[in-house]
Parts: structure tokens; C-alpha cells; sequence
């Protein structure tokens, strides 16, 4: 099986890549964390499978924006994003990165990202009844990762068998999980 993720990483730590100083610490860790994986000192564990999973859950998504509908194509930085979270396991096979922070300039896919991300962990993941929420002080602001997921299941017909978009409540429900992903907002007049 293709490890894409620590391909990736080998091309940024070898200066293939070109990213920001944060990015390649990062890639740096992940070929650091594989030398030392499985010890006393870093109970963690490298699955490709479930880092490819997510990769190919993504690549199986519609984008419903524009003129045409187009299948997600991942770039290599989000790749190792996305891939990274959800291939690092402990030895109770849960994941070792349950949050994260990601700080990049407007208009490069830290939204797109989180729809990806939140429609597997609701839909695919394996946890039943779990709460997932988009928050922000605004509605508006709450509302973009949320739209997001729900535009990823309004695109693809497949998708709309597994989840129910309730818009007038700001609420997606997975059905077969009966996991929720709701927008949450400080404004009094909205939920």
C-alpha cells in the first residue's frame, strides 16, 4: 500500500516541497515519530490504512461549486493534513491527534478541510452518536464549515442516503451513526 503521507513528508524534508517553516517541523516529526513509533517513550503507531481511508473517503467527494460538478483532487500539503490526523494511533488503535490547529491565509482550504473531515468522522469513522460542532460568535462565521458539509452531501446522491441536511436548524444528521454536525452561534436569534 502507497504511504502518501510520509512520501510527502520525505519531499518537503528533502527540500522538494517548497512550505513554511511550521509545515516542514511538521513533516520533520511525522519521519522522526516512524523511527521511534511503537516504544515505551511514544506508544504511537503509523496505520497507513486508516490514513488512506480518509484520503480516499475525500477523493470519492463531489465539489457542487461552479459550472460543473468536479471530483475533490487533494493537493499534497492537505494530503499530509488530513492524512497525518487520522493515521497516528495508540495502542488502543484511537487516534493520537484529537485536535489541531491550522492557521494559513483566506481562500486555501482550511473550510474545505473541515467539510471533508467532519462528514467522515459523522458518517464513517466508526463512533455512533457522537456531536460534532461548527462555533463561532457570528451565525455566519459558525455556518462556513457547516455549509461545507452540507454541500458535500447535497453534490453527491450517495451521500444523501447516509445523511439528512436539516437547514432550518443548522443540523446534519448520519444516519447509520446518529452522529450530529451542528452550527453554533453567540447570536440570541439564532441556534
Amino acid at each position: 500500500m502507497i504511504d502518501r503521507v510520509t512520501e510527502y513528508a520525505k519531499k518537503v524534508a528533502n527540500g522538494e516541497v517548497f512550505c513554511g517553516r511550521l509545515h516542514k517541523l511538521a513533516c520533520q516529526r511525522h519521519l522522526r515519530d516512524l523511527e521511534r513509533q511503537d516504544t515505551k517513550e511514544f506508544p504511537y503507531h503509523w496505520d497507513i490504512e486508516s490514513s488512506e481511508r480518509i484520503l480516499k473517503y475525500a477523493e470519492t467527494l463531489t465539489i457542487g461549486e461552479g459550472f460543473e460538478k468536479r471530483p475533490v483532487e487533494l493537493l499534497g500539503f492537505q494530503i499530509f493534513d488530513i492524512g497525518s490526523r487520522f493515521g497516528w494511533l495508540n495502542n488502543k488503535n484511537k487516534r493520537r491527534f484529537r485536535r489541531s490547529y491550522k492557521s494559513m491565509a483566506r481562500q486555501n482550504g482550511k473550510t474545505f478541510e473541515n467539510g471533508i473531515m467532519g462528514t467522515y468522522i459523522a458518517g464513517f469513522s466508526g463512533y455512533n452518536y457522537g456531536k460534532l460542532f461548527t462555533a463561532a460568535t457570528k451565525k455566519k462565521q459558525a455556518k462556513l464549515a457547516w455549509d461545507e458539509m452540507a454541500k458535500f452531501i447535497n453534490s453527491d446522491e450517495d451521500l444523501q442516503e447516509y445523511f439528512k441536511v436539516k437547514e432550518y436548524c443548522s443540523l446534519i444528521v448520519a444516519e447509520d451513526t446518529h452522529c450530529t454536525i451542528e452550527a453554533l452561534s453567540k447570536d440570541s436569534r439564532t441556534r
